[in-house]
């Protein structure tokens, strides 16, 4: 009698396959026994239905959680002691996910954000007190931190005039100064709670003169220019930036501008909500202003003059400004005399322009023949030093 022997097909295994639980599959394919994967799975699925029939689902589930937990280093052992290198390999891989994915857990549980703790200015230098120059509403700037110092990227925040000066605080920290005082705002975000001083300064205006003149080699200078407050006074307590349009002429450090190369460049300021740009001229010493170059249109010549002294220099025809700087701020300048064929005003005919304190300028067209004469009287400092500048008209 033939016996006819049946050829599992492609299939019966395709069902087989997908019969197995995702956990068996798991386990074959990283190197464990299938005769301990029958086994422990099979008992695990009767104990769990046993138990779900006597204390139900919920505490069934719990029980075989906590026996995959514990028997989990024993299929693992077992996995690599009986497994092929491929098993091996593919259990090593399995391993490596599995701890990447539990420091990534770990590492988002210990970076995530607590609950608020501390509230801060994010400004520098303000434990004095918070200046605002503006006229127009400024967002009062702070950060909030949990108590390990993480920044919250989005808290909220509420923010109350408490004390002071009757300044406009909104709830979400916009601040308005249409007086000028002081005033204390708090700044609440969950339990955390913050008192901060805010110094309303609103400047209306910037007065500035027309340029700063500077002479290549020599020290920084102060910018000559002043804030303009509510009534008229001028305001000292200012928070702004100065920017410099071409830094290889001049750069500006703290309240000093210092002069780099020869040239002309232009700075910005601003304080609050006022802005205003201002012409910045580095003249190159020359021993004369006689026979310039085409391309020298900045110059300067030193002067040192003790009393009775006189100097008389030639000017080049043209149009230029004649300019005087002290060596020491707000000396007074030399007596300064124009001769010869040469006209001079206060401006060039377009505008007149404002002038430092301490300095002369004249706008000036000479023909052939002019001069300058600089003189000390008798009265006065026993010497007097600066600086003569002519710029050229372009």
């Amino acid at each position: 009698m033939t016996k006819t022997v049946r050829i599992p097909s492609l299939e019966d295994s395709n069902d087989a396959t997908h019969g197995r639980s995702v956990t068996e599959r798991l386990l074959r394919i990283v190197g464990v026994d299938p005769a301990l994967v029958d086994c422990v799975l099979g008992d695990l699925a009767e104990e769990r239905a046993e138990r779900s029939a006597t204390q139900g689902a919920v505490l069934a589930w719990l029980w075989c959680i906590e026996q995959a937990v514990r028997s989990t280093p024993h299929l693992l052992l077992s996995a690599y002691r009986y497994g092929g290198p491929a098993a091996r390999l593919r259990l090593c891989a399995a391993l490596g996910v599995v701890g990447i994915a539990l420091a990534g857990i770990g590492t988002a549980i210990a970076l995530r954000d607590g609950p608020p703790a501390r509230i801060i200015t994010a400004l520098a230098n303000s434990e004095a007190g918070i200046v605002v120059n503006n006229i127009n509403p400024v967002q009062l700037p702070l950060h909030v931190l949990d108590k390990r110092g993480h920044r919250l990227k989005s808290p909220r925040v509420h923010f109350e005039r408490a004390s002071g000066a009757p300044i406009s605080v909104s709830p979400s920290g916009e601040i308005t100064c249409r007086v000028a005082g002081d005033a204390i705002v708090r700044a609440t975000s969950g339990a955390a709670t913050q008192e901060m001083k805010v110094l309303c300064r609103p400047v209306i205006d910037i007065r500035e003169s027309s340029w700063i003149d500077l002479v290549a080699g020599d020290p920084p200078r102060e910018l000559p220019f002043y804030a303009v407050g509510l009534n008229g006074e001028a305001v000292d307590e200012l928070r702004g930036t100065i920017l410099v349009t071409d830094s290889t002429v001049a750069t500006y450090d703290g309240n000093m501008i210092r002069a780099r190369n020869v040239g002309r460049t232009h700075v910005l300021i601003k304080v609050g909500d006022q802005a205003t740009p201002m012409s910045v001229v580095v003249h190159e010493l020359v021993q004369s202003f006689e026979s310039l170059r085409p391309n020298q249109s900045d110059v300067a010549r030193r002067v040192r003059l003790a009393m009775g002294d006189t100097l008389r220099w030639a000017l080049p025809p043209g149009a230029f400004w004649l300019k005087y700087i002290p060596q020491r701020a707000s000396e007074t300048p030399p007596t300064i005399t124009l001769e010869g064929n040469v006209g001079c005003s206060s401006g060039d005919g377009v505008r007149t322009y404002r002038m430092p304190v301490e300095e002369y300028g004249k706008y000036c067209v000479a023909k052939s023949g002019a001069s300058v004469l600089l003189a000390h009287g008798a009265n006065g400092l026993p010497v007097v030093e600066g600086s003569l500048l002519l710029q050229r008209a372009p």
